[in-house]
């Protein structure tokens, strides 16, 4: 005779079992799909006045030939160009690690990059997946963005003053060079026309405890994903190095306004659960 008292028990299990399969056929089918857009106002009185409204588009992870397949890479330059930036710039990890490129792979990835429309220009930094791309230069250079890696680029708009948008190479497989990248502004700079808003380019968003020297006023990462499973605590066990200690969407450190992209591909195991892919614009404004 069966007993009773395991009839509840059994119950429960199975309705457990079929949640976590029911969760895991979203995270793996749904999850992944659909593009968000975070938009963030970003005011300060460094920010010059002739940059009143100026937007940068971001884009992180794309991480090309893991969920991001030539449908959704299109898909992608449309959203950005429809948001029409005055620049844009991506923060690292141009495609997956178990990408098997193949010349057709790299013609598309040109293709597409290369349709991505920014007013100004379209800056790069190496992720950590791309330190070892022999084709991530080639890629980008024939794309029309400029890497910055452990470098510097002056913005100038509608005005003398610029904005310094400064460049990290990854901190996890490249060497990232501190001394370079900020070495604006120097002796020589004229202080009357000298950028006093600086923004940060840096890959993995944890380098952001090793910069409070430099005067960043706002950096931009990627790297974490959000930890793709965006569950509270849970989440916690996708943390990855590089990214332990800041990892979601958005902090202040010391004053640096830090916002790291939940990016657009996936890691090794193709899922998202309430961390949907995204693109991120900012927009300055003097405050």
């Amino acid at each position: 005779m069966e007993n009773k008292e395991h009839r509840p028990i059994i119950s429960k299990l199975i309705i457990l079992l079929l949640i976590i399969f029911l969760i895991t056929i979203y995270a793996r089918y749904i999850g992944i799909k659909g593009i968000q857009v975070r938009e963030y106002n970003i005011s300060s009185t460094n920010i010059p006045e002739s940059f009143d409204g100026f937007s940068i588009v971001q884009f992180s992870d794309l991480l090309y030939g893991s969920t991001i397949k030539d449908d959704e890479l299109f898909t992608i330059v449309e959203e950005i160009n429809d948001l029409k930036p005055n620049i844009v710039v991506f923060t690292g990890d141009l495609y997956s690690e178990k990408t098997k490129v193949k010349p057709k792979n790299i013609v598309k990835l040109k293709e597409a990059l290369k349709k991505i429309d920014a007013e100004i220009g379209k800056y790069s930094i190496r992720g950590d997946r791309d330190v070892q791309n022999k084709y991530y230069q080639e890629i980008m250079e024939e794309s029309d963005f400029k890497d910055i890696s452990n470098s510097y680029e002056l913005i100038y708009y509608k005005g003398l003053v610029p904005i310094v948008l400064y460049g990290l190479d990854s901190s996890i497989k490249g060497i990232p060079n501190m001394s370079n990248t900020f070495s604006y502004p120097d002796e020589e700079t004229n202080t009357e026309y000298m950028a006093t808003y600086r923004i940060l380019l840096a890959h993995e968003p944890d380098i952001v405890k090793k910069i409070g020297k430099y005067n960043v006023s706002l950096m931009l990462s990627g790297h974490s994903l959000n930890s793709s499973i965006n569950i509270p605590y849970l989440k916690k066990l996708y943390k990855i190095k590089g990214a332990t200690s800041y990892y979601d969407e958005k902090y202040n450190v010391g004053g640096i306004k830090l916002y790291i992209s939940s990016g657009l591909g996936t890691n090794n195991y193709k899922m998202r659960l309430f961390s949907k892919p995204s693109i991120s614009i900012f927009r300055l404004f003097h405050e």
